[in-house]
C-alpha cells in the first residue's frame, strides 16, 4: 500500500463502512459512472467462467448483487450461486432482490470460513480486489474453492496506459466522478476514495503474477472499455 491510504484492518474498517453507507445507492452510481457499461463488462467476466446449466458459483465482494444474478442465471434454476460480501449493508440490498439459486453470507474473502474446498466449477470477484489488501490470500482461497479445471475470474477498474484514455481516466474517475459520488449517494468521501484505491492497486501483469503464485494456470487477462477496465482469468490444475 502507498501513503495515501490506510492498510490492514484500519481500511478493512473504513471500507467496510464505507459500502455500508452507499449501498442503498451503489447499482446506481455504477450505472451512471459506467454509462451502463458494467452490464456489458459483466456479461465478459460470466463468459470468462465457462459455466454450464446446473454449475456453482463463488462470488466474492458480491456488493448488491449484480454480477452474483449474471452468475445464477448462467447457472439456471439447477444451478447454485453463493454471494459473500463483508458489508451487511450491501448483502441487506442484495436479499431485496431474492432468487431460488442464490445464497448470501457475511464474510472475509481472504478467509473463507464455512465454505468448502473444491465446492465450485468457478470463482469471481468484480470490483473488490482493490479494496483487500492481502490478494495472495484472497487468490489462494479462490483457488481453494474451485474443483480441478475450475475458472478464477477477476473484474478490476484499472489506469489506462495510452495517453488518450488515460487524459479521459483523469477528467472522469478523478474529477467527475467524486463530485457525481456525492451528489447520488450523498458520501463524498465514498467515491474520493474510488481512484485512490486503483492508483495503489497493482498493474495487471502484476496480479496475473500473484494468481499464477497462488496456484492457477493459464492465467490471461485482456483490457476493455480503452483500458478502463481489466478482465483476468485462470484455471485451478487437474482435470475437471
Amino acid at each position: 500500500m502507498g501513503d495515501g491510504l490506510p492498510s490492514g484492518e484500519e481500511r478493512a474498517r473504513l471500507v467496510r463502512e464505507m459500502f455500508d453507507r452507499i449501498a442503498r445507492r451503489y447499482e446506481l452510481m455504477n450505472v451512471v459512472m459506467t454509462a451502463g457499461m458494467n452490464r456489458i463488462w459483466n456479461k465478459k467476466a460470466v463468459q470468462a467462467t465457462k459455466l454450464r446449466t446446473g454449475g456453482r458459483a463463488l462470488d466474492l465482494a458480491c456488493g448488491t448483487g449484480s454480477l452474483t444474478r449474471d452468475l445464477a442465471s448462467e447457472v439456471g434454476p439447477a444451478g447454485y450461486v453463493l454471494g459473500v460480501d463483508f458489508s451487511p449493508e450491501m448483502l441487506r440490498a442484495a436479499k431485496s432482490r431474492p432468487l431460488p439459486n442464490v445464497e448470501y453470507r457475511v464474510g472475509d474473502a481472504t478467509r473463507l470460513e464455512g465454505v468448502p474446498s473444491e465446492g465450485f466449477d468457478a470463482a469471481t470477484i468484480a470490483y473488490g480486489a482493490r479494496n483487500i489488501p492481502d490478494l495472495d490470500a484472497l487468490f489462494s482461497e479462490m483457488t481453494r474453492c474451485v474443483r480441478p479445471g475450475g475458472r478464477v475470474v477477476c473484474l478490476e477498474i484499472s489506469r489506462p496506459p495510452g495517453k488518450v484514455f488515460g487524459a479521459f481516466y483523469g477528467l472522469w474517475f478523478d474529477r467527475i466522478v467524486p463530485k457525481l459520488g456525492a451528489g447520488i449517494s450523498g458520501d463524498p468521501k465514498a467515491y474520493a476514495y474510488l481512484p485512490e484505491s486503483v492508483k495503489e492497486f497493482v498493474v495487471p501483469d502484476d496480479l496475473a503474477a500473484i494468481m499464477e503464485s497462488n496456484g492457477l494456470q493459464n492465467v490471461t487477462w485482456k483490457r476493455l472499455a480503452g483500458s478502463i477496465i481489466t478482465l483476468h482469468s485462470g484455471e485451478r490444475p487437474g482435470c475437471p
